[in-house]
């Protein structure tokens, strides 16, 4: 099974071809968050350098959020076009999860968080059994003050650009990923979506949105506008 997964959630861009869960190829690029100019250059050149093309791949897969307003919409879309096009089903997978896959051989707890601001991170918690993945908590919201509340001193381990931004308020508490494991890449997520499609957990293309934790800021000042 050949699966061509790209993550465009947050400031990494990054595109990965696996066939049955050993990676052929990836690129990873942090530009500015120009995601639209790049994730479709990479992606040919990751076929061409491999000698693939897109009719090759069985499955599509996508991180659907939370994240970046605009880049989750990129990605979605460029999956869905590919999928569209060759007839192929599409795995999506929340980002918080894909990022837990950087650490599925970790003991313990694993607590990805993407930074949301205002002292506010995107989380979840997740536990790996057997190389079988558990949610415990669900993607949400929450204040550094809460995750530290709940989950110091209890050995998990912490990753993700929100763990990097605060990591002042959870030194000590939780154990950090290695820096080059606490990024969303696209490899992680073709390791969480081969093992999803091999339990039939794919999706038609048009039925892949995206996971809003809560609203874009654009959103938040217009209501707010309104209330004035």
């Amino acid at each position: 099974m050949k699966i061509l997964a790209i993550d465009t959630s947050s400031f990494p861009a990054s595109v990965a071809i696996t066939d049955d869960n050993i990676l052929l190829g990836e690129y990873v690029i942090r530009n500015q968050r120009k995601h639209s100019q790049n994730i479709m250059v990479m992606t040919e050149r990751l076929f061409c350098d491999l000698g693939m093309d897109i009719s090759d791949i069985d499955v599509f897969a996508v991180t659907v959020g939370p994240g970046s307003f605009t880049g989750l919409r990129i990605g979605i879309s460029s999956v869905r076009a590919f999928a569209q096009a060759m007839n192929k089903p599409v795995v999506a997978v929340n980002t918080l999860e894909a990022l837990a896959y950087n650490l599925c051989t970790a003991e313990g707890i694993i607590i990805p968080m993407l930074d949301a601001r205002r002292d506010e991170v995107f989380t979840a918690v997740y536990k790996f059994t057997d190389g079988v993945i558990e949610e415990i908590t669900p993607p949400c919201v929450m204040t550094t003050d809460e995750i530290c509340s709940k989950y110091a001193d209890c050995g998990a381990w912490i990753t993700g650009d929100g763990a990097i931004i605060h990591k002042d308020e959870f030194f000590g508490k939780f154990s950090f990923a290695p820096t080059h494991l606490s990024e969303t890449r696209a490899s992680a997520l073709a390791t969480a979506s081969y093992i999803k499609a091999k339990n039939n957990e794919t999706c038609d293309y048009n039925l892949v949105e995206p996971l809003y934790l809560r609203k874009s800021q654009a959103e938040r000042e217009y209501e707010g506008r309104k209330e004035q």
